[in-house]
């Protein structure tokens, strides 16, 4: 029996540093911003960044002294001084968001849907 499916995933990577963006006005994909409670010292792990600052060679888990170094090697090697946001984390507020989302989904797809699965990483098997 051929049965004919369609699949819907949502992509969540940087969704913390979307979330951000959105709330300041900016956009997402050409802004460089952080989130990271920079109280908590250098070595405090950066939650999010946005796809601008992974170009630059940041991962999405860095510490911030990490992105200060890589702010500096930039600089060096480019003369090119980046400015960025470092935006202390809401958890709440990304709850909420992500809440609306979900809600979106189950209203577009609430007859066909049988299981809900935010992707936060793919890889191949």
């Amino acid at each position: 029996m051929n049965t004919r499916r369609t699949y819907t995933a949502i992509d969540l990577k940087s969704f913390y540093a979307s979330v951000e963006c959105v709330e300041r006005g900016l956009d997402p994909i050409t802004t460089c911003l952080v989130v990271a409670d920079p109280s908590r010292g250098k070595n405090t792990i950066c939650l999010a960044v946005t796809p601008e600052l992974k170009k630059y060679g940041l991962s999405g888990r860095c510490r911030m002294f990490q992105v200060t170094q890589r702010m500096r090697e930039i600089k060096a090697q480019t003369g090119k001084e980046l400015q960025y946001i470092v935006a202390p984390p809401r958890m709440a507020l990304y709850m909420k968001y992500s809440s609306n989302i979900y809600g979106i989904y189950l209203n577009i797809f609430a007859t066909r849907i049988s299981m809900f699965i935010p992707l936060t990483r793919c890889s191949s098997i």
